[in-house]
């Protein structure tokens, strides 16, 4: 691949990385983890035994992977350390005897923002504990590199077809994939927040203009936070239905990401 197709490579695979939640992202790391190593075996649950705490493991490396790809990590922190140490000690159960455990790997979903501090404090707690020979915590960044060493067809097996483009084409698309990421997010976000608060009884989800007059009513945004959605929602539609070119700017896809964390 040339220069141009790498980068939309990364991009495409950057916004498949913030679309997959649960095991949408467990399989995007399995598929990643064969294509790397041809003893990598993916464990899928099982009736009401489930995985055993085993999302994946190399027996000739008796190395073990858990996977966690919350929808946003700001807000499940502690949930992302507990299940660390219930992971570990589930897999210590379940395997030790069959297969002793010396590498353990926590997968995360960070979204390319960092694995938070409390989750590194407790692995590095966990190895020293359980004496293992090696243990982390991998993320987006780190099956970003791993994808990227493989083969040619390898990358396109994962990231799909990708569109021959000439430079300037490829400013856009780098534009309107980064724009699209971040509104992906703050719908995402918007929505789990009202699910949470149990506003609404509809079956169907809040898009678009109605999830930022919810989000505004309910207090969650400020009255400048809404208008300022709302055109950046009237810039989305166009673009998507093709009646523009126009990226918002840099500084407005930053703001849309500011709101986002403080949802």
């Amino acid at each position: 691949m040339n220069d141009v197709s790498l980068a939309i490579a990364r991009n495409m695979f950057h916004l498949q990385i913030h679309e997959a939640d649960g095991q949408r992202f467990e399989d995007l790391f399995s598929k990643i983890m064969g294509y790397k190593s041809r003893d990598f075996q993916p464990v899928k649950p099982y009736g009401n035994i489930g995985d055993r705490k085993n999302d994946g493991w190399i027996q000739s490396e008796n190395t073990y992977y858990q996977v966690y790809a919350p929808s946003n990590i700001e807000k499940s922190i502690n949930d992302a350390v507990n299940k660390l140490e219930t992971d570990l000690n589930g897999l210590l159960k379940h395997w030790d005897e069959l297969c002793p455990v010396k590498n353990f790997y926590f997968v995360l979903n960070d979204k390319y923002k960092g694995a938070p501090p409390q989750l590194q404090q407790k692995m590095l707690s966990l190895k020293s504990k359980f004496g293992l020979e090696a243990a982390g915590v991998l993320v987006a960044k780190d099956l970003e590199f791993d994808l990227f060493d493989l083969r040619s067809d390898m990358i396109l097996s994962v990231v799909g077809h990708l569109p021959h483009i000439s430079n300037e084409e490829y400013m856009f698309v780098s534009g309107f994939t980064c724009f699209i990421t971040a509104w992906i997010d703050f719908e995402k976000v918007g929505r789990k927040k009202l699910q949470q608060l149990a506003t609404t009884t509809n079956r169907r989800p809040i898009v678009g203009k109605f999830l930022i007059r919810e989000l505004h009513t309910l207090g969650l945004i400020s009255a400048d936070d809404e208008d300022f959605l709302v055109k950046i929602a009237d810039k989305r539609n166009r673009l998507v239905h093709g009646d523009t070119l126009d990226i918002p700017k840099k500084s407005d896809i930053d703001d849309l990401v500011l709101i986002t964390e403080r949802l």
